[in-house]
């Protein structure tokens, strides 16, 4: 289904920058300076088309009905023909601005010699929803709802994260920082390493979360390829025992 809706929109943005008259920021041939989507005014009418494309693939399912809300959905498009052609330095992720203010959260907890106390207090902030969902959970027993309460519940991490891979009791992806690390530790604005990061925020995020829904969770070690696996042994084991 995601698939599908990706490619309706690719087709649509296609149709649409030949019958939507772009603005253009260049001229005379000259190297552009600044970021443009050449939808420029033309948010709403771009907005429009895709919203079209997800209804169409969507179906009548209310989520994927957008009426109303064309330009904003042209906004959110043309934000994201930006990004994607931002790449003079590098090429930028839809998760840029979120990684790189995040990083400089951290590298001034790290120079604070506070990295991991910073951490679990940052993870506190999430308390006054956590614990409403640990109350949900004593009372109908639904642990795996501890899971998605800090990952496809909360913008916090499906805005952070890319692509997930889910299954009965845990989730995995790849860690979302090395892209922009890998550019700000070359420029000299961080020292973090991507291993810190995950023993020293990540993982006591984790820790918090799991203590106040009172839920087992678990985060797996650093791998040096990145991928993250957040998981509930007590779902987890017992899947395994039966196969």
């Amino acid at each position: 289904m995601v698939r599908t809706i990706i490619s309706g929109l690719a087709l649509t943005l296609l149709i649409t920058t030949g019958s939507v008259q772009a603005g253009g920021h260049s001229k005379g041939g000259h190297k552009q300076i600044g970021q443009y989507s050449g939808f420029e005014g033309n948010e709403a009418e771009l907005g429009t088309a895709v919203a079209e494309a997800i209804a169409k693939v969507g179906g009548k399912d209310p989520k994927y009905d957008f009426s109303g809300r064309e330009l904003e959905v042209g906004l959110a498009t043309s934000k994201m023909i930006k990004t994607f052609n931002s790449n003079s330095a590098y090429q930028h992720e839809m998760n840029d601005a979120l990684v790189k203010m995040t990083l400089e959260f951290m590298q001034h907890a790290k120079k604070e010699g506070r990295l991991e106390e910073i951490a679990r207090e940052d993870a506190m902030t999430q308390f006054p929803m956590l614990n409403r969902v640990g109350k949900v959970i004593q009372k109908n027993g639904k642990k795996e709802l501890a899971l998605v309460a800090i990952t496809d519940q909360t913008a916090c991490f499906f805005q952070l994260v890319g692509q997930v891979e889910r299954e009965p009791g845990m989730l995995t992806y790849h860690a979302p920082y090395g892209h922009v690390l890998e550019q700000t530790r070359r420029m000299g604005m961080h020292d973090l390493t991507e291993q810190e990061i995950h023993e020293k925020w990540t993982t006591p995020h984790i820790e918090v979360w799991s203590e106040i829904m009172g839920v087992d969770i678990q985060i797996s070690d650093w791998q040096e390829d990145g991928m993250v696996t957040i998981y509930m042994p007590e779902i987890t084991e017992v899947i395994a025992s039966t196969n």
